[in-house]
């Protein structure tokens, strides 16, 4: 365990000598600030302005939920771009094969910064929440979408060749947020379609405080996960 949290060390050491990728780590509180008090305050001109009336309370919910997917994903970015860079210089292969081994490598680099993005995300919508989200509510999505936010490193690692390509594909798995959309603009059946992904599972689950929702959240995840994972593990092992 020592080698994991020492190789954890120097993980976090090459993020933070980026300025780009240590940036990604405090982005999440910028967005948290600015949704707490900007929302508002854009609320307030709409109705100086134009007389509309909470025109976005009904979708402070939404600022909630997109908060806690962008947290677990920027730490996913932050952390992917240093794992393919030593996937191509060949650091990842000279510690698989160190006391580390295989799975403290991949302990030290999605395990520990995974667990981490859950507590951060919890926090922030404790301190910060527009719509009050209830603890377990929060905990529960924070959960799930740490579980995405493996299943979008498992798939730039296994797909992307270079930190060019990977940036690209961290930017299309954006596409996963949709799910809380169509949870709330889309109707049966056609909204269903939007149940391969995990966030429509979460955004039904918060609209309708129905915590068992949160089954085929978690479900959606682990198979978005074990889909990838043969990729990810030819990638790894070379």
């Amino acid at each position: 365990m020592k080698a994991v949290f020492s190789a954890f060390g120097q993980f976090i050491r090459a993020i933070w000598e980026d300025a780009m990728l240590a940036g990604c780590l405090f982005m999440p509180f910028v967005m948290a600030l600015v949704f707490r008090y900007g929302v508002p305050a854009l609320e307030g001109v709409l109705f100086s302005s134009f007389g509309v009336a909470n025109a976005l309370t009904p979708y402070y919910v939404l600022f909630d939920l997109g908060l806690s997917f962008m947290t677990p994903l920027m730490l996913c970015f932050s952390g992917v771009m240093v794992v393919l860079e030593e996937l191509d210089d060949g650091t990842a292969s000279y510690l698989m094969v160190t006391p580390l081994r295989r799975a403290g490598y991949l302990a030290s680099r999605i395990v520990i910064l995974t667990a981490i993005s859950v507590v951060y995300d919890v926090a922030l919508l404790a301190l910060f929440s527009l719509s009050g989200m209830g603890f377990w509510l929060n905990l529960i999505c924070a959960l799930c979408n740490a579980l995405v936010s493996v299943s979008v490193a498992m798939m730039v690692v296994g797909f992307a060749r270079n930190k060019v390509e990977g940036m690209a594909l961290i930017k299309l798995s954006g596409f996963f947020i949709l799910g809380y959309f169509a949870a709330y603009f889309l109707t049966p059946p056609l909204a269903h379609v939007a149940g391969v992904l995990p966030e429509y599972w979460l955004a039904l689950m918060v609209r309708d405080g129905n915590l068992l929702l949160a089954l085929p959240a978690v479900a959606v995840a682990l198979v978005w996960i074990a889909l990838l994972f043969r990729r990810f593990n030819r990638r790894v092992m070379g």
